[in-house]
């Protein structure tokens, strides 16, 4: 089986939370990781601490982390920061090592990254603090406001008709459809399962892109997944293995690829 799958120029090869496969998801180890593979763009959650402060977090609790119920929106940000958010994904390797704030994160890669910062969690504040943070840091050109809470992006398109906003959809039906016109988004972003090519075509008449997510499973489906998508006419996927695909046009072999 060849990795990485070629994909064309065009298509958005996206490390989904970092190079999450391989290092704790959105910590700094998955994206230097993600850098030295040479991917231009990211993505990563945003939840808002109790200070006010977003930070980079995937799940509304931290149960999975090992730290039971606790809930990010409840914590202040030093709090969050004292947490090894490394150890759950291999206590060998990583841990030990500390989350992250969406200004450390600025901070440590600067305009080397396009960044897909996905909303996540309850916090009214959520879009107007982020938004916040990347016009200081002088990046709305390199981000791309991501969330399935349709109300934190028209949240955000009240504050900035300049900012590219992307919908999180399980398909394109009539309702991402009609969202996506209301909030002149960017890109619609649905399942790759579930996507279509008379969907694409629809949705590319109410937005500039279609970039797909759940792309992901064992090597064979993951290949068919990919090379699905990209003959569908969709412009970029989030992929938690960046290493898999690749624009150039020659793919070489891994012997023996991890499942």
């Amino acid at each position: 089986m060849n990795f990485p799958l070629s994909v064309p120029k065009h298509f958005r090869i996206i490390a989904h939370r970092g190079a999450s496969a391989y290092a704790p998801e959105n910590t700094v180890a998955a994206f230097h990781l993600a850098q030295e593979m040479g991917c231009l763009e990211v993505e990563l959650d945003v939840q808002l601490c109790s200070d006010g402060i977003p930070v980079l977090c995937h799940d509304l609790s931290l149960e999975k982390y090992g730290y039971g119920n606790r809930r990010v929106e409840e914590m202040t940000s030093q709090e969050f920061l004292q947490l090894d958010m490394g150890s759950w994904f291999s206590p060998h390797l990583f841990s030990g090592t500390p989350g992250l704030t969406l200004v450390q994160l600025f901070a440590t890669f600067h305009s080397s990254f396009l960044y897909h910062v996905e909303l996540k969690g309850e916090a009214e504040e959520l879009p107007s603090s982020v938004l916040e943070c990347v016009q200081q840091e002088g990046l709305i050109d390199k981000v791309i406001f991501t969330s399935f809470s349709f109300h934190h992006l028209k949240k955000l398109r009240t504050l900035s008709q300049a900012c590219r906003l992307a919908w999180l959809v399980q398909e394109l039906n009539d309702e991402a459809l009609q969202g996506a016109k209301e909030l002149e988004l960017y890109q619609l972003c649905p399942n790759a399962e579930t996507v279509s090519e008379f969907e694409v075509e629809k949705a590319h008449d109410v937005c500039k892109e279609v970039r797909v997510w759940g792309v992901g499973g064992a090597p064979v489906h993951l290949r068919e997944l990919v090379q699905r998508v990209v003959a569908l006419g969709c412009d970029g996927m989030t992929i938690s293995r960046p290493d898999w695909a690749s624009h150039e046009s020659k793919p070489y072999a891994f012997s023996s690829p991890v499942q």
